[in-house]
């Protein structure tokens, strides 16, 4: 699994949307607005796509996807607060710090 990080405006959705257009793996998102959006961004960056879904939505039949915002995806998930969370990164390859 990759890891794209880097603070507000430094493109973290931008990457996630050129990979999904490269791959053909759509973004799993929180809301229908948020699906609306992604759509709108991939097409400014002249990037087609697949749609993206929302994981209200989701079923293993989707198969693989990708997570833009996973804060704005836990609130939509969890009734709580998520104070902190651990990843397992296996290769350094996998992690893309953007600035």
């Amino acid at each position: 699994m990759k890891f794209i990080l880097g603070a507000p405006g430094t493109g973290k959705t931008k990457e996630i949307l050129r990979l999904s257009a490269e791959n053909r793996i759509p973004v799993l998102c929180e809301s229908q607005a948020r699906k609306e959006r992604l759509l709108q961004r991939a097409y400014q960056y002249g990037y087609v796509i697949p749609v993206p879904i929302v994981f209200s939505e989701v079923s293993s039949k989707d198969g693989v996807v990708y997570i833009d915002d996973i804060d704005r995806l836990f609130k939509a998930m969890f009734p709580c607060k998520v104070e902190a969370v651990t990843l397992n990164l296996e290769n350094e390859d996998d992690l893309k710090v953007l600035k």
